[in-house]
């Protein structure tokens, strides 16, 4: 909420063109696609580790609560918070930029919030799939951060070294990357949120994936796929491990 809000009055200062709406929304949903996965990544890391180690998860599993349901509940609270925060800055954050900077494109602006909101899921998902897999902190908190590094930081330079290792190091296959990299890359939450973005908003990012030599298969609902394996997939693992577990 204050990231939204704070970039749209800074905006006509780190703009030094034309300020209009749309501009405003491209430099915000740029600084969000870093700051909402720590969000995500913060608010499910220790959800059910914390109840575990407190012995409150014991409480809660003696009314007429499933394990699996325990864990559908703490992905839907904590996401729901997010929700909340996420949509408030990005409406007051909205309002203000229209004020200040024009209305044209506004009516984009409800599904960039919305595609926000499933990005934001991801990062929850991969969160509470962390805290449900392990009580140790240490573990907890490296694979939180290495979450994060991989995912945000590392995800393009690895998918270049493995070309690059792929083609014995031959850099001139940097100039014309193979399909199969888009893909690759379009795994990333990152990139599938700025592919939707690209598409849904007209946001000018992730345009080697709506390029003409884009292949057929790099589109709207491979980054919408990705997003959604991203947010269930690391807690169905968890789980698979933590209905057996010992609490």
């Amino acid at each position: 909420m204050i990231t939204s809000v704070g970039y749209s009055l800074a905006y006509r200062y780190v703009e030094s063109s034309q300020l209009t709406f749309m501009g405003f929304v491209d430099g915000s949903t740029n600084l969000l696609s870093f700051v909402i996965p720590v969000v995500g990544l913060l608010l499910g890391y220790k959800s059910i580790a914390h109840a575990r180690e407190t012995g409150s998860v014991l409480l809660t599993l003696s009314f007429p609560q499933s394990r699996a349901g325990l864990i559908i509940g703490t992905l839907l609270s904590r996401w729901t918070l997010l929700i909340i925060t996420t949509v408030t800055g990005l409406s007051l954050s909205g309002g203000i930029a229209a004020i200040l900077y024009g209305t044209q494109g506004i009516t984009t602006y409800p599904l960039v919030v919305l595609l926000t909101l499933l990005y934001s899921a991801a990062f929850v998902g991969i969160g509470v799939g962390i805290s449900i897999v392990t009580t140790n902190e240490r573990w907890i908190t490296l694979s939180t951060f290495g979450s994060y590094f991989v995912l945000i930081i590392l995800w393009d330079g690895l998918t270049t070294a493995i070309m690059l290792v792929l083609h014995r190091f031959d850099f001139s296959v940097l100039a014309s990357p193979p399909d199969w990299t888009l893909l690759v890359r379009l795994l990333s939450p990152e990139s599938s949120y700025n592919l939707l973005l690209r598409l849904g908003g007209g946001i000018d990012v992730a345009g080697q994936y709506v390029a003409d030599s884009a292949p057929v298969y790099i589109g709207w609902w491979v980054a919408v796929g990705v997003l959604v394996i991203w947010m269930s997939l690391p807690v169905v693992l968890g789980f698979y491990r933590f209905r057996t577990a010992e609490l």
